[in-house]
């Protein structure tokens, strides 16, 4: 065999180990994405959690302040109904006093509502930031493992490229870019020998006369039925 052709079928086995590094590579990535997920999601939940809990002290507050209003107004009625002395104005008085107690009462029954509520919020709140810290805790020893698999299979990657790049300065420059531009299209396996007459990958028939020339030259021919490289075997 031609020592260029030799040469070029380094590189070629380089390469299927490159793409099968970046093929383990890649199968990281969807369990990867899963923890991603899986953690997005609990943190979603509890975000919202928080800014439902966030509303509802918003909302107390308020009722406070209006509850606060209801029993001055309150006092104030209680107050003009113990300084009236005419039966009259007392009527009148007694109703809004009346008035006033209601809207304390309706304010106050509201606001004990409301805090029952609040206090299911941070319930709910607290138990999703356990699930969140647990899904952490859960997650960390597989993260670790994918990150450290990530890691090597890196560090084989760039070994991997680095040799094959020092074994292509040995391959004719027309050559490799042959090569290179089949592969950049297919990412597969480029060159293929003669199998009798015919090419190993398709069984296309090569005529006598190409066969003749690479059998004797070492050059590569483009095979006219895959459009793969070929070259002639021991």
């Amino acid at each position: 065999m031609h020592p260029d052709v030799e040469a070029l079928l380094s590189v070629q086995d380089d390469d299927q180990q490159i793409f099968a590094i970046e093929a383990k590579i890649a199968e990281l990535n969807p369990r990867l994405e899963k923890l991603a997920r899986e953690r997005e999601r609990e943190g979603a939940a509890l975000a919202q959690a928080r800014q439902a809990l966030e509303q509802e002290g918003r909302r107390r507050r308020d009722l406070e302040t209006r509850l606060a209003h209801h029993r001055q107004l309150q006092d104030r009625s209680q107050a003009q109904l113990n300084a009236i002395t005419s039966q009259r104005e007392a009527t009148a008085a007694m109703a809004q006093a009346e008035q006033t107690r209601r809207m304390v009462s309706d304010s106050e029954r509201d606001l004990d509502a409301l805090d029952h509520r609040i206090a299911d919020l941070r319930h709910g709140v607290s138990e999703r930031e356990h699930a969140v810290a647990a899904l952490e805790q859960s997650q960390a020893e597989a993260r670790a493992s994918l990150d450290a698999d990530r890691a090597t299979l890196e560090r084989e990657l760039a070994a991997a490229r680095a040799d094959r790049e020092a074994k292509a300065q040995r391959v004719p420059r027309a050559a490799l870019a042959r090569y290179d531009r089949i592969l950049g299209r297919r990412r597969t396996r480029v060159l293929y020998p003669l199998r009798g007459g015919s090419c190993s990958h398709c069984d296309t028939v090569i005529p006598v006369q190409r066969r003749a020339s690479m059998a004797g030259s070492g050059a590569l021919e483009a095979c006219e039925g895959c459009g793969m490289l070929l070259y002639a075997a021991d």
